[in-house]
């Protein structure tokens, strides 16, 4: 199967804290194009989905915060966004910038979100796990 890096890498969207769109590429398109949710203008040449902009704006909440108090780590917010079968996680990278807000910038990694199910176990396997491993069945305190 020839699969492209359009087809089965993140999609990226770089923001201005303006919630401009600086860059989009193809996979970001294609995964937003799934979404039921109309594009916003926002000053912006090109629209993004609602719930990007939502993101991005509680992002750009959280930078002004930091940059305010002089924290220039970069931070995490992740989402999911979408309803079954096109869900979306949302990895907000956001990159606080010394030389002030108008030069920090959002990285949003959009990648399809497939919940796996958690393996259900019955108490008799994990009794049988747990004195395996020399407990008799009960669990240790850690120390």
């Amino acid at each position: 199967m020839n699969q492209t890096p359009e087809t089965i890498g993140p999609g990226v969207v770089v923001l201005s804290l303006s919630l401009h769109v600086l860059h989009m590429n193809r996979r970001a398109m294609a995964l937003l194009n799934q979404l039921a949710y109309p594009a916003q203008n926002i000053g912006a040449e090109r629209g993004i989905a609602a719930p990007l902009h939502h993101h991005g704006q509680d992002m750009f909440e959280t930078m002004q915060a930091r940059v305010g108090s002089n924290n220039w780590e970069q931070f995490q917010h992740n989402r999911v966004i979408g309803d079954a079968p096109h869900k979306i996680l949302l990895n907000g990278i956001g990159l606080p910038d010394r030389r002030g807000l108008p030069h920090s910038r959002i990285v949003l990694l959009l990648t399809p979100h497939i919940p796996v199910p958690m393996p259900v176990i019955s108490r008799t396997e994990c009794s049988e796990a747990l004195s395996e491993r020399g407990h008799g069945g009960r669990v240790q305190p850690s120390s």
